[in-house]
């Protein structure tokens, strides 16, 4: 028989990439779409924690793509690179934080100061990107798709995603 179903690990490093993958899924994966994007959360230990733990999962897994959202602000530089392109995990790098490439979606100018765009986020959208709905409510489909063309992390992720 046939396999007509391609899978998908996503680990992020944090709350705020979970809640940002869980967005991305749900407006970009739908169900019998043939795709699944399974999301797994390394609870704020970096990206490169975020990476041991996909390794981990690799080794007790079976998917047929692997990914990391990280932000590149810190914990994650050309050693995690390395390591992730030994492992055939695919990086997905948000400059200098996951913020900051929403700010840029949403048309802001990003600080490359993480803690400038944390407090911008929170103030252009009344909560922080770890918050429960705040992604959903404020960044529909349409936002990601006019952005593709101008924020790499979009396009490089909507690709990872086969989209």
């Amino acid at each position: 028989m046939r396999r007509t179903h391609y899978t998908i690990l996503l680990v992020g490093e944090g709350d705020a990439e979970d809640q940002f993958a869980r967005v991305v899924r749900d407006l970009y994966l739908p169900r019998n779409c043939g795709t699944t994007l399974t999301r797994k959360n390394a609870h704020g230990f970096g990206g490169a924690g975020a990476l041991h733990l996909a390794i981990q999962l690799k080794s007790q897994t079976a998917y047929d793509s692997y990914g990391v959202m990280v932000d590149t602000d810190q914990h994650w530089g050309v050693r995690e690179q390395t390591l992730a392109q030994r492992h055939d995990i695919v990086p997905l790098e948000n400059h200098p934080c996951l913020e900051a490439v929403l700010l840029d979606v949403d048309g802001q100018s990003p600080s490359p100061v993480t803690g400038e765009n944390k407090a911008a986020f929170l103030r252009r959208f009344g909560g922080s990107a770890n918050r429960d709905g705040v992604i959903r409510r404020h960044f529909p489909r349409y936002k990601f798709d006019e952005a593709r063309a101008r924020v790499a992390a979009i396009e490089r992720l909507l690709r990872f995603i086969r989209c």
